[in-house]
């Protein structure tokens, strides 16, 4: 299975200039907790509710005056459409990050990928899997030959 068909499509993003206050406002507004940071359409870094919460407010930082530039995550590791689930999994848990953005050749983001929408795709896969196995008890009998 490949990211394209797993990934949340189109993905929210903003631009570095802007402040953390608007951040958390269009985070708030669309009920996500990260916006991918922009620049002329090609990504540049991603900032989460974390990065609001911890990396600014948290600091004493007043998050109408500080620019997301400051707060947000860069460079930030990308993968493309047509990445396996499984490999863009490894490489979430390698990086210890929840969310992959998803570009095309030219760096423009597509989606983006959360643990969230991998953890239901394993969670299906297994199922799936599993759900062929016969749960019947099987009764073995063992003789040897003496």
């Amino acid at each position: 299975m490949r990211l394209e068909e797993i990934m949340t499509s189109p993905v929210l993003t903003i631009t570095a200039d802007l402040s953390v206050a608007d951040a958390a406002r269009r985070m708030r507004d669309n009920d996500v907790g990260s916006l991918v940071v922009v620049t002329r359409g090609v990504v540049e870094g991603i900032i989460t509710s974390w990065d609001v919460a911890v990396g600014c407010v948290g600091a004493g930082e007043d998050p109408a005056m500080s620019p997301i530039l400051l707060h947000m995550s860069s460079p930030v590791h990308t993968a493309r459409p047509d990445t396996d689930v499984v490999e863009a999994a490894r490489v979430m848990s390698q990086r210890r990050i929840s969310r992959l953005p998803v570009v095309d050749t030219d760096g423009s983001p597509v989606g983006i990928a959360t643990f969230s929408n991998i953890s239901r795709v394993m969670q299906q896969l297994a199922s799936d899997i599993f759900s062929g196995w016969d749960r019947t008890p099987v009764s073995v009998t063992v003789t040897r030959d003496l």
